[in-house]
């Protein structure tokens, strides 16, 4: 019978033989990557250090290959590896492998909750062939009682993970594909009213004058209110962008003086762990590089912006109080402030959705989807922005034929 070959990256039984001159000499068979087996030696004053030498060198050789995955590797340690190779996909930005970190390791910060659900700290010591479909279902299910979103987010991470394993043929198959689906509920576009939107305006209004609204307090001390934040919501509102990307507008990305004023909406203002807070030079996706025509509003307002603008480096629009990058989260802060308790439920996104729904009414969805830089044909807005039901055809005159 024909001696079975070694699998590729392993080696035989390890003979050890003594040398003319005293010293040990060990020698092994071992199955390269190319398929070939090929005999490796060490050599060593005694038997038990040529032994050891040879298996550091072999060990060396198997390096080369990279640290192979294996049905006993680790979940915390294929996780790392995952990240890893993320790096090196295209598509794929700072911001997304910063957010999958996040759900994957423990933090560090003193003050983060020791009970939240991180993959490493729930299932880093189980190993690859542990990581059934049963028990992988049963995490995302208790993630899920923590929240949706988390528990979506979560199952992406563990499908790349063990699609990674399988791909090194430490599995047959990944076990993320038969867990249970992380429903999202679907909830109806609310976009506000133009009396509603009114109402907004003129409570910003008091609001900037420092006065009380509901859900905030009047103003006493600290920095005075920025009259930025009400010219960033005339921008939203008049483009439908979002708000990194009216923070990243620049001087340069405006014609205000064209018979049809134009904005070039080619950024946004992102934060990430390689470069911190930064202009990004593209925007969320290819569409939304897009140049939109403004409103008369919204050119009157930039207008005066500009007339009391102090110039900064990267040229921006809405830099901070200092002339640098303002923040997107401090920009929600502010905002979540000046809107108050009674229209709480009013952020950045609804003014998307008011652009999206306004626009669908008068030229339709497809129009809708270009102002709002997305590239399906309308898909997306109708199905999360466009507050307004699809309207059927007149089929009236076929159905009066069921009339008695």
């Amino acid at each position: 019978m024909a001696r079975q070959p070694l699998q590729i990256g392993t080696y035989g039984k390890i003979s050890c033989r003594q040398q003319d001159n005293g010293s040990w000499r060990a020698t092994t068979r071992h199955r390269d990557d190319d398929g070939e087996t090929r005999t490796v030696q060490a050599f060593g004053p005694t038997k038990t250090r040529a032994d050891a030498n040879l298996k550091n060198k072999l060990q060396k050789r198997t390096n080369k290959r990279g640290t192979a995955i294996t049905r006993d590797t680790k979940l915390a340690e294929l996780a790392d590896k995952w990240l890893s190779e993320l790096t090196f996909e295209d598509g794929v930005t700072q911001q997304t492998i910063d957010l999958y970190r996040d759900e994957i390791d423990v933090s560090t910060d003193p003050r983060a909750r020791k009970d939240t659900i991180k993959i490493k700290s729930a299932l880093g010591g189980v190993r690859v062939w542990e990581a059934s479909t049963s028990r992988l279902d049963q995490h995302l299910k208790k993630v899920a009682e923590v929240g949706k979103e988390k528990a979506r987010r979560h199952r992406v991470i563990l499908s790349g993970m063990m699609g990674l394993a399988a791909r090194h043929d430490a599995i047959d198959q990944n076990p993320v594909r038969e867990v249970a689906r992380i429903r999202k509920k679907r909830e109806k576009p609310r976009a506000a009213d133009l009396a509603t939107l009114q109402a907004l305006q003129a409570q910003l209004a008091v609001w900037l004058s420092g006065e009380k609204i509901p859900g905030t307090p009047a103003y006493t001390s600290g920095p005075k209110r920025s009259r930025a934040m009400l010219d960033i919501a005339d921008v939203l509102l008049a483009t439908g962008a979002r708000p990194g990307e009216a923070l990243a507008v620049r001087w340069c990305d405006l014609d205000l003086a064209a018979t049809a004023p134009t904005l070039t909406i080619s950024g946004t203002i992102v934060r990430n762990s390689a470069r911190g807070l930064h202009r990004q030079e593209w925007t969320k996706t290819d569409a939304g590089y897009r140049t939109v025509k403004l409103p008369k509003f919204a050119v009157d307002t930039l207008l005066r912006v500009k007339v009391d603008a102090v110039p900064n480096k990267l040229d921006l629009v809405f830099p901070d109080r200092n002339g640098g990058i303002r923040e997107p989260h401090n920009f929600r802060r502010v905002w979540r402030q000046a809107r108050g308790d009674d229209f709480a439920w009013i952020t950045p996104k609804t003014f998307r959705k008011c652009v999206a729904s306004i626009i669908a009414e008068d030229y339709g969805p497809e129009d809708a989807a270009s102002q709002l830089g997305h590239a399906d044909g309308g898909a997306i807005a109708r199905k999360h922005y466009i507050d307004k039901p699809h309207e059927a055809p007149d089929f009236t005159a076929t159905l009066d034929r069921f009339a008695s």
